[in-house]
């Protein structure tokens, strides 16, 4: 079966001799594909077993644009791209760091990729496991309590809510800014579940979630615009009417 660079699109690999270890290198980028245990077959390289630990946990690099995709994101919430995928056996790539350069570890078959120069930079390097991050009372604090527990529309530490079901951010049909944290899809206030401050979409929602059109409806009915169908109604008066109604 024929590999592919990980970050290059349709690009395959290539099988080098390195050594007496045989290893896929990325013609157009340089960059180097380990199975497990051949990296530790060099001598002057350091084991990154300490860190597959933390690649558990750890981001994804996205394919097509480099950023970083949490575990709990299928794709790239900024531009939509896939995760690089391991050449070895297709499981999608943690990005860690071993002090003196990143590296990309497989948690499924072990494999490591490389980018062009990596390879250099471990010659001789001391790679251990990561500490754990002390914990802090600062920033993602649990937020205060409200009518006998958190706000679930409320992430910790913020100060407003989301806006109710039926404003026009919400449930009267214009288009949401928000998204499920799970798939990426969006979805308005009256269609969304919370839990914890992040949002979700029904199908993805935790057990726990509040959903949106649970909600109190904030506002009075006799304040906003209606279409009086005595006299027929035409596109003007329809559009009048959204507008009215977008305003409030």
């Amino acid at each position: 079966m024929v590999r592919s660079c990980p970050v290059c699109p349709s690009q395959p690999l290539n099988a080098v001799q390195a050594s007496d270890v045989e290893v896929d290198l990325c013609p157009r980028c340089n960059g180097l594909y380990f199975d497990r245990g051949e990296l530790e077959r060099f001598p002057d390289r350091p084991s990154l077993k300490p860190l597959l630990n933390a690649a558990k946990q750890a981001a994804s690099r996205c394919r097509k644009g480099g950023h970083l995709i949490p575990r709990a994101l299928a794709v790239c919430a900024t531009c939509n791209g896939q995760p690089v995928g391991c050449p070895g056996c297709g499981a999608r790539l943690a990005l860690v760091n071993a002090r003196v350069c990143n590296v990309d570890l497989c948690t499924h078959c072990g494999g490591t990729w490389l980018d062009a120069g990596k390879f250099e930079a471990l010659e001789n390097a001391s790679v251990t496991a990561p500490k754990a991050a002390p914990a802090s009372n600062k920033g993602w604090e649990v937020a205060p309590a409200t009518d006998g527990g958190a706000d679930p529309w409320m992430a910790p530490g913020a100060t407003a809510a989301l806006p109710p079901s039926d404003s026009p951010t919400g449930g009267l049909g214009v288009r949401s800014p928000l998204s499920c944290v799970q798939c990426g899809i969006q979805v308005s206030v009256v269609h969304a579940h919370a839990f914890n401050g992040d949002i979700y979409c029904r199908e993805h929602r935790p057990k726990g979630a509040v959903a949106g059109d649970s909600l109190p409806k904030h506002r009075d009915a006799s304040t906003m615009p209606t279409l009086d169908a005595s006299d027929g109604i035409d596109l003007a008066d329809i559009v009048v009417w959204l507008f009215r109604l977008l305003r409030r």
